[in-house]
């Protein structure tokens, strides 16, 4: 059975470092879980660092799902090939359906190359769909059930997939929880597979790695973050978007570090300054509560291996616990 290595937590504790330690200790490529990161352009927003990264362009891929052809690259960290960044465009939806599909071909072209395939984010139904057996790209239309869901208020419809499928309402964003078509796609998703129940196993041996530490750290080291997106230029990326076309109803713009920004560019307000130290300040309190639902998820999965960043030597007990499971020894 293939070996698929994940690495999880909420944001900011350090995954993607971590994962590219890892990588260079035991030959892995890493392939991102994060909804937000699959965005061309939205880069300095998401986080994906750049400066000083660039595409492989030998890695370039062609893959085929659902009557369109995603073309994906890897970009090189230190040595380490990331995969699943820049699928698509801001103004394409981009389901968990999509990922899964896609991530596994990254996957098997991983292994086919005998590296350890490293899966590093914080977007929980990603990490879900590669290691349960999640199809919902084959879940049929309910024209019976949509009827009598498109009689519910906005209101019903979040009480009714939050009873359903806590797990995936936690991982919904604010416009897709006040979205009732999505709402209902959600709901419709979830009643079939609680008349089926989904297998747990998705063709791999995976070892889930969970990163966690005290809110009181990861609060500041997510509002250094934010100063940090801001000296980079989130108003400029902004901007350039916007510039493009791309409108604020799009679900990549209700990402977070983003729509915080709509009343900056909407408001004609005077005091732009005063206006931008408050939304700074809102994009930080989101990115909390963000980390909070992330945890309140990933500590519901009882197939997580859990280190503590703040424990002194935690990165060679994550590399012990993971030789061991690598080479057959646990």
């Amino acid at each position: 059975m293939q070996r698929l290595l994940i690495i999880c937590g909420p944001t900011a504790t350090g995954k993607t470092a971590l994962a590219v330690r890892l990588a260079k200790q035991f030959g892995g490529a890493l392939i991102s879980a994060d909804s937000r990161q699959v965005y061309r352009g939205m880069d300095v927003g998401t986080g994906k660092d750049l400066q000083g990264k660039f595409k492989i362009q030998k890695s370039k891929v062609k893959i085929r799902y659902h009557n369109k052809t995603y073309t994906l690259f890897a970009y090189d960290i230190c040595g380490v090939p990331l995969w699943m960044y820049d699928v698509v465009d801001p103004n394409e939806d981009f389901s968990v359906a999509q990922y899964q599909a896609l991530a596994r071909r990254v996957i098997d072209g991983i292994v086919n190359r005998g590296k350890l395939p490293i899966v590093v984010g914080g977007t929980g139904l990603y990490i879900q769909s590669l290691v349960q057996s999640i199809d919902t790209a084959n879940i049929p239309p309910n024209a019976r059930l949509r009827s009598r869901l498109s009689k519910l208020t906005n209101e019903r419809l979040q009480e009714k997939l939050q009873k359903l499928a806590p797990d995936v309402w936690l991982q919904l964003n604010n416009s897709d929880q006040n979205n009732p078509r999505r709402l209902v796609r959600k709901i419709e998703i979830a009643s079939q597979k609680h008349q089926s129940r989904q297998k747990e196993t998705a063709g791999y041996d995976a070892l889930v790695i969970g990163l966690t530490a005290p809110n009181e750290l990861l609060y500041s080291k997510v509002d250094e973050r934010v100063d940090k997106r801001v000296k980079e230029g989130i108003l400029h990326e902004i901007s350039s978007l916007l510039d493009k076309g791309y409108t604020w109803d799009m679900p990549s713009m209700s990402a977070l570090g983003y729509k915080e920004w709509k009343p900056y560019f909407s408001s004609p307000t005077c005091d732009k300054e005063g206006l931008a130290q408050d939304i700074i300040q809102q994009w930080k309190f989101d990115e909390h509560a963000y980390a909070r639902r992330q945890m309140t998820w990933f500590k519901k999965q009882s197939n997580v291996v859990w280190f503590d960043i703040t424990k002194r030597g935690f990165v060679k007990d994550v590399a012990r616990h993971i030789a061991a499971w690598y080479t057959g020894l646990q």
